[in-house]
């Protein structure tokens, strides 16, 4: 067998699987860092720290995204941080098989 036998077996089949997977994955940790992150954070504040100064449940929702809007650096790093996180537990996994 030549030695670019393997290559040309490459599947592509395979790379839109795992483009499919990996963009399902961003978009369901996006939306809970738009949606459920931010929400979180505000019974979390209001167990700890009282009601939210600038209204309800979703004046937090709309304080975020509004900041979100206007490129708070913070408002995108509570955005992207779950993806962050899995993709962190990911590695990790798979470094620890490779072991």
């Amino acid at each position: 067998m030549p030695y670019y036998a393997p290559m040309a077996r490459k599947n592509s089949k395979l790379d839109l699987v795992t483009l499919n997977r990996e963009a399902r994955l961003l978009l369901g940790a996006v939306i809970f860092g738009a949606v459920a992150l931010p929400l979180l954070i505000w019974l979390t504040g209001r167990g700890l720290l009282g009601p939210y100064g600038n209204g309800g449940m979703f004046a937090i929702l709309g304080d975020f995204f509004t900041l979100l809007f206007s490129g708070s650096f913070a408002a995108w790093i509570l955005l992207f941080a779950p993806y962050a996180l899995l993709s962190a537990l990911r590695f990790a996994n798979w470094a620890l098989r490779r072991l």
